[in-house]
């Protein structure tokens, strides 16, 4: 028995010895980058917050955007998109945003109901696809879905590692959920989960007849001048340079993380876009009424409430923020902007957010623009 034992524990050790090896085998060194010693502008700060960020949050790669009063202020790349083959990050590097996605969605949303009369609290039996079948999803109100408030549910751990992993076309995903057998619950309290919106893109998609990544580039991104953005129908796609990462298990190093969507296009995480785009995104979205949103952000604010539907409130220095979290696989995001101040900014990095430094930096970014600050 003592023999079984000492064999038992033997190879237990080799076991995690083989771990420690692989997981710095396939691991890389934290990015190392000198601070500025000079700090005098409000961009010098800020770049200095970004690099001092890098190291303290073992980041591959970060980016900033901010804009006030209608211009873009800001917008500047650290460290790297990738890592092998090194890989520089700039404003115009090309970034899956993950959950910001999901703003754009509700925009192309309120644009095209708002165009059939359809208001956010009429049912999806207004809405439906008249091939389909019945479905008790039907008793659901459109706003219900922007809300995260119908009782659908993302894939537990368990059936996320059992699945095929294959990816299915949004169409596909839509039907299979359509046809599904779901209860409507008897109370719909808020649970977070993606196929609401990539209910609502299947929807749009189907009942316009425009495939949605078109429907969106033409209503929201182009309009927007967002014109080097889009919603990915495959990943990678072709010419992808950005990788996504997270620190290491044991070792203070990054490795990567492979990204799968689970319906291309995804409305409610698909969207790829760079600094630049986001911030000609934001310049619009800080002006409130007076940006080219102004009708579909007031169709998603029916009660004059304010945060629209399908957009997150968001707290930071004893301010409220409108805007949204992204974060998926190895990529964390950020997206605020207040048309009471006519700022906004976007935050983006390609590494897990297990330290909330969306959070952090943002916070310490904004303490830099604050008036108070700029002061002195």
């Amino acid at each position: 028995m003592n023999h079984k034992f000492k064999i038992l524990l033997a190879v237990l050790a080799s076991w995690f010895i083989l771990f420690l090896i692989l997981d710095w085998w396939r691991s890389f060194p934290k990015i190392k980058i000198t601070t500025l010693k000079k700090t005098e502008s409000v961009q010098d700060k800020i770049d200095s917050v970004l690099l001092a960020s890098i190291s303290a949050y073992t980041l591959p790669g970060l980016a900033l955007g901010v804009v006030q009063d209608g211009k873009i202020i800001y917008q500047k790349g650290f460290g790297f998109q990738s890592l092998s083959p090194a890989d520089s990050f700039s404003t115009d590097s090309k970034f899956p945003s993950a959950s910001i996605s999901k703003l754009f969605t509700s925009l192309a949303a309120a644009h095209y109901w708002s165009s059939k009369g359809i208001a956010p609290q009429d049912l999806l039996a207004m809405v439906k696809i008249s091939n389909d079948p019945q479905s008790e999803l039907e008793q659901l109100s459109i706003s219900d879905f922007l809300l995260h408030q119908t009782g659908l549910k993302d894939p537990g751990i368990i059936q996320r590692i059992f699945s095929s992993g294959k990816e299915l076309k949004l169409k596909e995903y839509g039907e299979k959920i359509w046809r599904s057998n779901f209860q409507k619950p008897d109370s719909l309290t808020k649970e977070y989960s993606d196929a609401n919106f990539d209910v609502l893109g299947y929807l749009i998609q189907e009942d316009s007849g425009v495939p949605f990544e078109e429907y969106l580039k033409e209503q929201i991104l182009i309009p927007a001048g967002m014109e080097h953005s889009f919603f990915a129908t495959q990943w990678p796609y072709e010419s992808n340079t950005m990788t996504g990462y997270q620190e290491t298990f044991v070792w203070k190093r990054i490795e990567p993380r492979r990204l799968t969507f689970k319906t291309v296009p995804s409305p409610s995480s698909g969207l790829v876009s760079t600094i630049h785009d986001f911030n000609l995104f934001l310049i619009h979205l800080s002006r409130g009424k007076m940006g080219i949103f102004q009708n579909e952000l007031e169709w998603l604010s029916p009660f004059e409430s304010s945060v629209p539907f399908g957009f997150q409130k968001i707290s930071l220095n004893d301010q409220t923020w409108i805007g949204h979290y992204g974060g998926q696989a190895g990529y964390s995001s950020l997206l605020i902007f207040s048309p009471e101040t006519k700022t906004g900014l976007i935050l983006l990095a390609n590494s897990r957010d297990t330290k909330d430094f969306r959070k952090h930096i943002s916070s310490q970014v904004l303490q830099v623009l604050s008036p108070k600050n700029q002061k002195k």
